[in-house]
């Protein structure tokens, strides 16, 4: 089964209080992108990956600024 672009979503979880977000990701893309970084997924499914990253690792790039996380 192949999934469409559209069904091959990536979420990231994470609140104030903690330093650990969670990545989910249906992308194949984005899931080799933080195996290259350095991140092993803590669990994985056909054609789904978890993974545990450090907020502090992520940043979120817009078309105007980044923000670096943590």
């Amino acid at each position: 089964m192949t999934l469409s672009e559209a069904e091959k979503e990536t979420v990231i979880q994470f609140d104030e209080a903690g330093n650990t977000a969670f990545v989910y990701t249906a992308s194949w893309d984005i899931a080799r992108s933080l195996k290259r970084a350095g991140y092993a997924p803590v669990k994985k499914i056909k054609g789904a990956w978890w993974f545990e990253v450090p907020v502090g690792a992520l940043s979120i790039q817009g078309e105007k600024q980044t923000m670096q996380l943590g």
